[in-house]
């Protein structure tokens, strides 16, 4: 594989093949985060993710907050943050497509210099009154266009700069880097929205996504793995898809990672939680959505220092599990504290079972059809937005506590019967 040494430099290279085949993930020692750090490319995409991954949670936050705000409607926090996980799924595959056949670092460039101009955007509607609901989904609808062009390339371009035996590692770090902008991200934007208004959470995003973009400059791998040059687009896209179909294990993969779903039912309740039902305001809110973001960073951090484990499966199973348990606790619990807890270890296990999944999707897909999995991966991540939309009308319809009921059984139930099901998965 092209582009893994230590202090790499690689500018233009293109690799040609055909596919190979992966039987089982390639598992060399145990990689320590330093050593993946001291790979250049890598430190300064980790680096910037910080920031990507900071504005992409203030975004959120202040987006779902604004929603409740300018509606005091469940059912709108959740279109406003589900409806743009339709244009992902939409256009994913064309993300994919363009991953393996472009160096994904000039695809990243382009898609958050995009962001960014997004953000100011919607700064100055705000602070210029002009922001409506409709036009707050508008800007939802174009971003998540964006979004789903730069998926794939972000997801697959880990593995290029480190190399499959350090994938867990590197992946896992990655995670905890972006866990700083996860904390900080909400709770900076739950102070901002009290302090200075919703606006001034979209101005910051622009102007710290302005620093991330400079990071990731400083990354020089153009790499890109192409197969057969001779194929239309349109080939290329369906020998994705029949791989997704056909290997057994990416199969069962790609259908547990539609627990999406079910997970993405807590998201849009958390404002409302922390509006009506707790009675802290944009502060509390935004200390709840921290406390989510620091038991994701302590999931990847222990992801981190245990390095690679062959036993994933069982994680995963545990992991959704765990995490219904405790999205059933948070919807009867009427003690801040107590819901703070289940949020913990709601971030802790979600980002686990994620970083598994994507992981193991990664480690079993030949390189030059890396780009298109990952699309369909990202596509089916994408349900856990499409998860907000559903909660917010359940919960309107029904009651919140019901909502979160469905979601937790949702997520709960069917790794436990996968893990019973498949041989690959407790193989995995």
């Amino acid at each position: 594989m092209a582009a893994t040494n230590a202090e790499q430099d690689t500018t233009d290279p293109v690799h040609t093949g055909g596919a190979t085949s992966l039987d089982a993930p390639v598992l060399g020692r145990r990689v320590g985060p330093m050593e993946v750090l001291r790979i250049r490319d890598f430190r300064w995409m980790a680096f910037a993710s910080v920031f990507m991954v900071f504005g992409f949670e203030a975004r959120a936050a202040v987006q779902s907050w604004l929603s409740y705000d300018l509606t005091e409607s469940q059912a709108w926090v959740g279109i406003v943050n589900g409806v743009p996980a339709i244009a992902v799924i939409a256009l994913s595959l064309v993300g994919g497509l363009a991953a393996d056949r472009f160096p994904k670092r000039d695809i990243l460039l382009v898609v958050r210099t995009a962001i960014i101009a997004m953000s100011f955007i919607t700064g100055y509607l705000i602070v210029a009154d002009l922001i409506t609901v409709w036009i707050l989904l508008a800007l939802a609808l174009v971003q998540g266009s964006v979004v789903a062009f730069g998926m794939p390339a972000n997801q697959s371009f880990v593995v290029e700069l480190v190399g499959r035996d350090k994938l867990m590692s590197a992946t896992s770090m990655m995670q905890s880097t972006g866990m700083i902008g996860l904390i900080i991200g909400p709770a900076v934007a739950g102070i901002m929205i009290g302090a200075s208004g919703a606006g001034s959470v979209y101005f910051m995003v622009g102007v710290l996504g302005l620093v991330g973009l400079g990071m990731l400059l400083l990354v020089k791998n153009r790499t890109v793995h192409r197969g057969d040059d001779s194929k239309s687009a349109l080939q290329d896209i369906k020998d994705g898809l029949r791989f997704v179909r056909t290997d057994p294990v990416i199969r069962v993969l790609m259908s547990l990672n539609l627990l999406g779903l079910f997970a993405g039912f807590i998201i849009p309740l958390i404002p409302v939680y922390a509006a009506d039902v707790f009675e802290v305001g944009g502060e509390g809110f935004g200390v709840m959505m921290a406390v989510f973001g620091i038991g994701g960073a302590a999931g990847t951090l222990a992801l981190v220092v245990s390095g690679d484990k062959s036993r994933k499966g069982p994680l995963m199973v545990v992991a959704g599990v765990v995490f219904g348990i405790c999205m059933i606790v948070f919807a009867f619990s009427r003690e801040y504290y107590l819901s703070l807890s289940m949020l913990w270890i709601m971030g802790a296990v979600g980002l686990a079972y994620v970083i598994t999944i994507s992981v193991l999707v990664q480690t079993y897909t030949p390189d030059e059809m890396r780009g298109r999995v990952m699309s369909l991966f990202g596509m089916t991540m994408q349900l856990f937005a499409l998860g907000f939309l559903l909660s917010g009308v359940l919960a309107e319809a029904t009651s919140n506590e019901f909502a979160l009921v469905v979601g937790g059984v949702g997520v709960a139930v069917p790794p436990i019967m996968a893990f019973i099901m498949s041989s690959e998965l407790r193989r995995a």
